[in-house]
């Protein structure tokens, strides 16, 4: 391992412990958490990116704090944890980057080859956390989808029993669970506190941007804007809602070879080839110290994002 790799990583494991111990304490969250209850949304607006850097601690030392507010990439992490419903901080998550990209890198310059060739494994685990919360994020817009019919129907319902539509929002947000439950509780709550109903709304969409809830959405503002029946507007929407579910996990069905194969695909090399190193260490050293092996493996490499991007294509289809 040379010098240099050597110190770039000492460097990175120091920054990432600096984000964890610097991290906020539990009664400075419950205090944000308290002060930004009901204006969290700021967070997804890049127009406010001035207004949440404000009221969100990055850091308790002004120093990390300033440089992180200025970040344009802490304000997607921001935006990802809260849409992922993680109490995952800007600088937990600094830290999980930083560590995962120290380790791969170590070794990789220990186990295949000094130099750049060994810190593909430490940018490679650099993006797992990232990841994580990617897929955490998408699972709970998949729950959130399946409770939307529901919800538009108990709304339906309580419209035609002779309730107002800020009293069908509040009897959603109380008997739907999580995490469609919280989400119209917290617009409950913003409209109790004098936002107008349409700013609600469109808050709503904004936390969680999912075709499905900007059909409701689009729905009532224009019923609430230009009149007519709403009752009869929520149902038409419902059985939208419920159709596209049906087609979308019809696809999902169908495309699931697709997608078990583009995950073997992926793996098997990777797999083979520490399996072969497993059983014969250094068999593939010579990969990443002769030249034409280096070579061969970056085509390798290109080829395989190549092959991941066509598969995703091919299997995600649009509704």
């Amino acid at each position: 391992m040379s010098i240099i790799s050597l110190f770039l990583i000492i460097v990175i494991v120091a920054s990432a412990a600096i984000f964890y111990v610097t991290e906020p304490s539990k009664h400075d969250k419950l205090i944000d958490e308290r002060l930004n209850a009901l204006d969290q949304t700021t967070v997804l607006s890049e127009e406010n990116d001035k207004i949440l850097l404000r009221q969100v601690t990055f850091s308790r030392i002004p120093v990390v704090d300033k440089f992180i507010r200025r970040n344009r990439v802490a304000l997607y992490l921001q935006k990802l944890a809260l849409q992922a419903d993680v109490d995952w901080t800007v600088g937990r998550m600094a830290f999980g980057i930083l560590l995962c990209i120290g380790v791969g890198a170590f070794l990789g310059n220990w186990f295949i080859a000094p130099g750049l060739i060994g810190w593909l494994p430490g940018l490679a685990l650099g993006i797992l956390p990232v990841v994580v919360l990617i897929q955490k994020r998408n699972l709970r817009f998949r729950r959130f989808m399946a409770l939307l019919p529901e919800a538009v129907d108990l709304m339906s319902r309580c419209l035609r029993s002779g309730q107002g539509i800020n009293a069908a929002i509040e009897v959603v947000a109380a008997e739907i669970p999580d995490p469609l439950g919280a989400e119209f509780r917290q617009a409950a709550d913003e409209q109790n506190f004098g936002l107008p109903f349409r700013e609600s709304m469109l808050n709503l969409v904004s936390r969680i941007p999912v075709a499905d809830l900007q059909f409701l959405a689009i729905a009532m503002l224009v019923q609430k804007e230009t009149g007519g029946n709403l009752v009869e507007i929520l149902e038409k929407t419902s059985h939208l809602l419920r159709e596209r579910l049906r087609v979308k996990g019809e696809l999902r069905v169908r495309t699931a070879q697709g997608r078990f194969a583009g995950y073997v695909l992926c793996a098997l090399p990777i797999a083979v080839y520490f399996g072969m190193n497993l059983i014969n260490p250094g068999y593939g050293q010579i990969l990443f110290e002769d030249p034409s092996g280096r070579k061969w493996m970056m085509t390798a490499a290109v080829l395989m994002v190549l092959g991941v991007l066509v598969i995703r294509k091919v299997v995600n289809v649009k509704v």
